[in-house]
């Protein structure tokens, strides 16, 4: 196999585009920059910058090396191998049972397409990889007893059957063009987060973000390495830390553990780990019981029938997760026992202009929804969840020993969401008197049901830190009611409430690191967090907003790991961040912060080798990645 050609991007794509030091939005470049160019999030792990751009109303992820500001493309020759953690080579990927190395081949070269067309030289990259562009992989290979052969590509990517398209995407697409992707009709993507207890996609962030921002539902998959030393638990605690977990806010799909043939023999030993079909069921379980201990839901399972066959026993305890199939090059795949069809199916490695995987999801849109929303979705070929509600046409009132009636919308909720044995026992009947109307009900493990006519009834748990806060900010008269109750599973650990009152829309977040405190998402400093990636691009809150500041600003503080992103609104400026770690950020600081150089009107960009970020007082602060000085121009 000849060595394949590293691309490289045009300099003022890289001055304009594609590469800054922190996870920051831009709301606008230099002069040398096209107005109509905006940043969406943006991070670097490394020596690795990855970001997504909006260019045109085109939405496209992209990764560049920090150096050199070429763009990353994975190296087919490493498939199948293990790679270091942060490695944007090699790694296995959802069917890499039945992946060849041509079809690895095929992704490098059509993500490099991908960000040859950002910087306008298509047909020069055509020429590197020695194919028209779009041109469409050899058909595929016959499969062999319902798995495809190792020369496949996938069946034929103009075929699809019915259902609501999506696609999953790995890191082996380090550029991908997302609002292709949606004009091609995909909705949903899954995308590659983790791969047993120390390997995590580099490139999670800007293909979760991508997604998101072209409406697409998107959730995170885990490549199982099941083994003796690293149990479910453990694995699903990694998958959850890096992104993988579920919040019931319509756009999060749940997480999928994919469970296929070890892709590292010489590691791990046979196809099913050296595990007796009992102890895989067992690991198979602890996975499942502590995701959805930590994010209330059960992981979808993604897998082929002969993997399950040979591996599981053809087990049928898991017939209450959502079941993702694989099957290549046949038009009815077959489906483990327990199952009688399929949720999702991987039907091709070949699909879209794009030739990358491709998926549909086999029922409706609403049951769509239903999956992304609904905690105790019933699989459309399996059971309902344990635990899942039933639903009366008039649930009669319940009396507790003391006397105290549950009834009604609050009573439906807590009925919904576990009764007695989550919330305990009520201490009082409901009552009215609140703001607008409300309602509320205390009960016995120290939670209390608010209701409201815009927001139904939802509880707070007063034992935890959001409930705490929800305390200190004068109950439902200062956040508004709750309208879901406290998500878990976030990255890093963390957790969140929503809260509405009338149109402002008040999210409480919660880490290990930065407590509990409030992102207002309807005001200019929320939007500007959203547009950043939310917790996984600023961070947590570790203030309120705060106002005050000259010239009537405003600002709040997030944190990300070491990094302290401050973001700052004033009438005549907008909402934008200083990263007050970085040195452009100290140098900001040291003046006096918006007193001296006045308000950020950019985040921070990349002009050549300097790093720049623009101040309302008409200064540019600039920091050189060559001599690593800092100064101010005006």
């Amino acid at each position: 196999m000849k060595a394949t050609p590293r691309l490289t991007l045009p300099a003022a794509l890289t001055a304009a585009v594609l590469a800054i030091t922190t996870l920051t939005p831009v709301a606008a470049l230099d002069e040398a920059a096209t107005p109509r160019t905006t940043t969406l999030s943006e991070e670097r792990q490394g020596g690795l910058v990855s970001k997504v751009v909006e260019s045109d109303g085109e939405i496209v992820s992209t990764a560049v090396d920090a150096a050199t500001g070429e763009a990353v493309r994975p190296d087919p020759a490493r498939a199948g191998t293990q790679p270091a953690a942060g490695d944007p080579h090699g790694g296995a990927v959802m069917g890499q049972w039945a992946k060849s190395e041509q079809h690895f081949e095929q992704l490098a070269a059509a993500s490099a397409r991908t960000a040859d067309e950002l910087a306008g030289n298509a047909d020069d990259d055509a020429a590197d990889t020695g194919a028209a562009p779009g041109a469409a992989p050899g058909a595929a290979e016959e499969a062999v007893a319902g798995v495809a052969s190792a020369e496949s590509l996938g069946a034929a990517a103009s075929w699809a059957p019915s259902g609501i398209k999506g696609t999953d995407v790995s890191n082996w697409q380090p550029s991908l063009n997302w609002s292709s992707l949606w004009n091609q009709g995909s909705r949903f993507a899954y995308v590659k987060t983790s791969e047993g207890d120390s390997i995590r996609n580099s490139l999670f962030n800007q293909q979760y973000v991508g997604a998101g921002a072209v409406g697409m539902v998107r959730g995170g998959y885990h490549f199982a390495i099941p083994t003796r030393t690293s149990s479910g638990a453990k694995q699903a605690d990694y998958f959850i830390d890096n992104g993988g977990g579920w919040s019931a806010d319509g756009r999060t799909l749940p997480g999928l553990l994919d469970m296929e043939d070890n892709p590292y023999r010489s590691l791990y030993g046979n196809h099913c780990y050296n595990f007796s079909q009992a102890e895989m069921v067992s690991w198979i379980r602890d996975f499942s019981n502590r995701y959805k201990a930590r994010t209330g839901r059960v992981p979808a399972i993604y897998t082929n029938f002969y993997w399950w066959q040979d591996c599981t026993g053809s087990s049928t305890a898991f017939n209450d997760h959502p079941m993702h199939i694989a099957a290549y090059g046949t038009t009815a795949p077959r489906v483990p026992s327990g199952w009688s069809t399929y949720d999702f199916w991987q039907y091709t490695d070949a699909g879209f202009n794009e030739k990358i995987d491709a998926n549909v999801y086999r029922g409706s849109a609403a049951q769509l929804q239903d999956l992304v929303r609904n905690r105790y979705y019933k699989p459309l070929g399996g059971r309902a969840p344990a635990g899942t509600p039933v639903t009366a046409p008039a649930a009669p009132a319940e009396v507790a020993p003391a006397g105290y009636v549950v009834k009604g919308g609050i009573g439906n909720q807590y009925r919904a969401l576990g009764g007695s044995s989550v919330f305990g026992t009520p201490t009082m009947n409901e009552r009215g008197g609140l703001v607008n109307g409300g309602v509320y009900q205390r009960f016995s493990k120290n939670h209390t049901f608010y209701w409201s006519s815009p927001t139904g009834a939802w509880p707070v748990n007063f034992n935890g830190a959001i409930g705490r806060k929800f305390t200190a900010n004068r109950y439902e008269n200062g956040f508004g009611y709750p309208s879901t109750r406290e998500i878990t599973g976030l990255t890093g650990g963390g957790a969140y409430q929503v809260f509405r009152s009338g149109s402002a829309v008040n999210k409480v977040l919660w880490s290990p690191a930065t407590g509990a405190q409030p992102v207002r998402e309807t005001s200019a400093i929320g939007g500007a967090w959203k547009r950043g990636g939310y917790e996984r691009g600023y961070g947590y809150p570790s203030t309120p907003e705060i106002g005050g500041l000259v010239n009537g600003g405003s600002y709040q503080l997030f944190r990300n790991g070491n990094d302290v992103h401050k973001i700052l609104w004033s009438p005549a400026t907008g909402a934008h961040a200083v990263k007050e770690n970085s040195a452009i950020g100290r140098e900001w600081m040291a003046a006096g912060s918006e007193r001296g150089y006045g308000y950020p009107t950019t985040g921070e960009y990349r002009y050549g080798t300097e790093i720049r970020q623009k101040f309302s007082k008409n200064f540019t602060v600039h920091y050189s990645t060559t001599t690593k000085r800092t100064w101010a121009t005006r």
